[in-house]
């Protein structure tokens, strides 16, 4: 028969608790492998961290952010100049095949 871990003699390390559950306070009794396994767990282990934060956490005010040395500012492109524009090249093309225009470009049709 299995031998629990019990300080009071009704329930277990392991969480099992009846009025017939063989149980023992000293540690070098104990046949159950889950009490067995709870004994062994320190004590004052520190609980796991979160993953999310709890509202509580949200709610507190942000610490003011640590004011970063300004980075040199990147070489500034001229802006274009007419050039080459390739919708106003496509417009065209497409202007030159008749009454076909792009879809948006056509004027409206009926009042």
């Amino acid at each position: 028969m299995v031998i629990h871990y019990s300080t009071n003699g009704q329930d277990s390390a392991c969480g099992r608790s009846s009025a017939t559950l063989s149980a023992s306070a000293s540690a070098t009794d104990v046949s159950c492998k889950s009490c067995q396994r709870s004994l062994s767990k320190p004590q004052d282990a520190a609980p796991a961290k979160k993953a999310t934060p709890s509202l509580a956490d949200l709610r507190k005010p942000k610490a003011a952010p640590v004011a970063a040395p300004a980075p040199a500012p990147a070489a500034v492109r001229p802006a274009r100049n007419g050039g080459f524009s390739v919708a106003a090249a496509w417009g065209e093309r497409l202007g030159g095949t008749g009454s076909r225009l792009p879809r948006g470009k056509a004027g409206q049709r009926f009042v």
